[in-house]
């Protein structure tokens, strides 16, 4: 009798071991499939495509090439660059010659890269200029330029270029790329301004003639009263006791 019960808990004892060992294999395995705290988690589907090509891009420096200070209502030209090279900056000489270099930070570029310039509608007119593209394999050089038209002076200019680089697998990824940048008046502006508001000042300077010729009336009217009452003779005793 005291056998089978211990053969009975003997072969209970079994059954629970391995039941416990099973659920730590469970845990075990789900465990290393889980990632651990901070580590990246793979892509899949349509991201790991993206992740993938992404992969063939490079990155390289870009920096705007842009005069000091723009002149209001008057055309420059400015550039943006990525990468460097001899071709490269013999078209930044020949094209932005006296310009000088504001550091854009780096960005990831492809074979093919398309740019282009914004700002706002009422502060300045773009007109896309030209483009080059040198680059040879890894060896990136790229610029583009356009023509800006400030059209107000300014203390911060604010232009953004947005760059459009395909990838193989037909996504596209983009970059924003800022530039601020100066407009000092000119004498021609102000005569534009002053000419074009002629109206506006004709009738201030016509309100303040007529404001001024009112107040030289009046006081030379009161004075005119004052002196008259000043010049009339005084009643005599006689008239007085009458």
């Amino acid at each position: 009798m005291h056998i089978g019960t211990r053969a009975l808990l003997a072969v209970a004892t079994a059954v629970a071991v391995a039941a416990l060992a099973a659920c730590g294999g469970e845990t075990n395995g789900d465990a290393m499939q889980q990632p651990s705290p901070g580590e990246a988690v793979p892509a899949t589907g349509a991201f790991k495509e993206i992740d993938t090509a992404a992969r063939e891009l490079v990155t390289r420096q870009a920096y705007w090439r842009s005069p000091a200070v723009l002149d209001v209502e008057q055309t420059h030209r400015i550039g943006l660059a990525v990468g460097e090279g001899e071709k490269l900056t013999q078209k930044i000489n020949t094209m932005l010659e006296g310009t000088q270099t504001t550091a854009a930070g780096p960005v990831e570029v492809g074979p093919t890269v398309k740019a282009t310039l914004r700002g706002n509608t009422e502060d300045v007119e773009i007109t896309p200029s030209e483009s080059v593209n040198a680059t040879t394999g890894s060896d990136v050089q790229m610029l583009w330029t356009w023509l800006v038209h400030p059209k107000h002076p300014t203390d911060k200019l604010l232009l953004t270029a947005y760059l459009e680089v395909p990838l193989s697998n037909g996504h596209t990824i983009t970059h924003e790329v800022a530039l601020s940048v100066q407009v000092r008046r000119t004498m021609a502006y102000t005569v534009w301004q002053v000419v074009t508001h002629w109206g506006t000042w004709s009738a201030v300077v016509t309100s303040l003639v007529g404001a001024v010729s009112w107040l030289l009336r009046r006081r030379k009217k009161k004075k005119g009263e004052a002196q008259q009452q000043e010049e009339a003779p005084e009643p005599s005793v006689a008239n007085v006791a009458a």
